[in-house]
């Protein structure tokens, strides 16, 4: 008896850096957690991503693995190409269980992910009978690839910094639980059982931002998936979020966008718009 369980997979489940962005960087460059396990395999250019508040450097044949509900942004350079694979967790897909960054050097493993990366999606865009089982299997594949790369350096120590920071980014994502998330960072501070100053001074030196600027990040996310994608008004998305005001979340959005909400929106439709000639 066939023991794989086929997901759900389309020609979305395997992108480009580029086509995952969909022409707006928000959606892959502020904190945000997604459903989907996630890898980002860059094959050539710079990037850098923060994930559980750990902030370091990829470059030409990094690969980063992603497991769904992990607070991370990931931003790159204008050279940077790579692709992207978005699988949702299932029974028998033994994804890692903590971010994996992996540096892959020889040509040999670089050519197996690709290989596995490009099977994915070459059954994921077909009608082949038992597609879907097809590009599960080499999705778990994968997920050995991965897990056997990775051996030698599972080990490593786990700082208390690390674990704060990790701690203070779960906190985060199981904030889009309730209706309001308007916790101010000495709110998170205090749920941690640390400072204010502590957890910013941590988070700084973890990755470069303080925990202010998470949040604030974390919350442009969820304010631009909502104007965007779901198209709620203003002061729908201002009470969604904890905002005092809809006067006061404009204000916000206008300050780390440049737009007002309805020109996001307006700005969204026109991408999605086909040309016209």
């Amino acid at each position: 008896m066939n023991t794989l369980t086929p997901q759900s997979l389309d020609q979305k489940t395997v992108t480009t850096i580029a086509q995952r962005a969909g022409g707006a960087p928000w959606r892959l460059g502020l904190a945000h957690a997604r459903p989907e396990h996630t890898l980002i395999w860059v094959t050539r250019g710079a990037a850098r991503a923060v994930v559980e508040g750990r902030g370091f450097a990829m470059s030409s044949h990094n690969a980063l693995f992603i497991p769904a509900g992990t607070l991370f942004s990931f931003t790159w350079e204008t050279s940077c190409f790579g692709q992207t694979v978005l699988l949702a967790p299932r029974p028998g897909l033994d994804w890692p269980p903590d971010p994996l960054l992996l540096r892959v050097r020889e040509p040999k493993a670089q050519l197996t992910l690709t290989h596995y990366v490009e099977a994915i999606q070459t059954e994921a865009a077909s009608d082949l009978p038992m597609a879907a089982v097809a590009a599960s299997a080499h999705a778990q594949l994968m997920t050995v690839w991965a897990h056997r790369f990775a051996a030698p350096s599972q080990n490593e120590k786990i700082s208390a910094a690390r674990r704060l920071m990790r701690a203070f980014c779960a906190l985060i994502v199981q904030s889009e639980n309730f209706t309001s998330c308007g916790a101010s960072m000495a709110e998170y501070a205090a749920k941690l059982g640390v400072t204010p100053t502590h957890l910013t001074r941590v988070s700084r030196a973890e990755c470069g931002m303080t925990a202010a600027d998470l949040l604030t990040q974390h919350s442009l996310q969820r304010a631009c998936r909502m104007i965007e994608d779901d198209a709620l008004k203003a002061v729908d998305v201002a009470r969604n979020l904890g905002f005092s005001t809809p006067a006061y979340f404009t204000r916000f959005i206008k300050t780390h966008t440049g737009l007002t909400p309805s020109q996001l929106r307006k700005a969204a439709h026109a991408r999605r718009s086909p040309a016209h000639p």
